[in-house]
């Protein structure tokens, strides 16, 4: 027996005994934490969660910078991250809860989204190469959808944690661009997938994931005058903020359905 073969042959060994079953128990518990925190009832109570925490916390962060802020407060001249900051606001722990509360609980809705690249879910109408190949780029961009949005969920969650008045090393700023970065380009994958996609969601809204916060995010970095990047800032939110509404709407009525949870899911 050569040196090579006996080398290889511990490594099986090693594989079989020790590596293999801990990536056995590895999958098997992702499985069991997948197919939780996607139940019904969870992903409609982070939703209804969500919906109450995000816009109505902007919204009442906007209010109190612009009616109580030592410094004047618009839209127009003030970007979002103002609104945690003492010198826009008298309450700027209101956008980092916001932030912080409404990024955990929109991650049982981003896990849901990946039925729409589960190979259980394939078409099976016929066996065409065609066929084959949407199947195929369809979860690609599932995949890639879901992890660029799990990115910006993971940026929003940091810029609850680290406002501009807690910033070091402008850690604000990375994960603001993370923020907005990953929820740009997972609404873009994922818009594609819909697209791709049949009965889960209206191609319409995937066009518009594919296009609204794109030609958003193209703006923002351009800064045509007499627009502000300020103003921009606020109209890239509420792009993704028209699509996050409308999935969670179709969502909240399938939720129930064999379309969304069915048992026979394969991780």
């Amino acid at each position: 027996m050569s040196e090579k073969e006996s080398h290889l042959q511990r490594f099986n060994k090693f594989y079989v005994n020790f590596v293999n079953p801990k990536f056995m128990k590895v999958k098997q518990n992702s499985k069991k934490f997948y197919d939780k925190i996607t139940e019904p009832k969870i992903v409609k109570i982070s939703i209804y969660v969500s919906l109450a925490t995000f816009l109505p916390g902007i919204i009442i962060g906007l209010i109190v910078a612009i009616n109580y802020g030592h410094l004047p407060y618009s839209v127009w001249l003030n970007y979002i991250s103002d609104l945690g900051a003492l010198k826009h606001t008298p309450a700027p722990y209101i956008l980092d809860v916001t932030c912080a509360l409404s990024a955990i609980f929109i991650v049982p809705l981003i896990l849901n989204l990946s039925r729409l690249y589960s190979s259980n879910m394939s078409e099976n109408i016929d066996n065409s190469k065609r066929t084959h190949y949407i199947n195929k780029f369809r979860r690609i961009f599932g995949y890639m959808g879901v992890s660029f949005l799990f990115v910006g969920v993971f940026g929003m969650f940091f810029v609850g944690i680290f406002s501009l008045d807690r910033s070091p090393l402008n850690a604000h700023y990375f994960f603001s661009t993370l923020t907005f970065g990953g929820f740009t380009f997972g609404a873009f994958f994922t818009g594609l997938a819909i697209v791709l996609k049949k009965k889960l969601f209206p191609k319409a809204i995937g066009y518009f994931m594919i296009l609204g916060p794109s030609i958003a995010s193209i703006i923002f970095l351009i800064c045509p005058e007499p627009l502000t990047r300020q103003f921009l800032e606020w109209i890239m939110l509420f792009s993704a903020l028209g699509w996050y509404y409308i999935i969670v709407f179709i969502t909240l009525q399938k939720l129930n359905s064999l379309l969304f949870f069915n048992p026979n899911f394969k991780w």
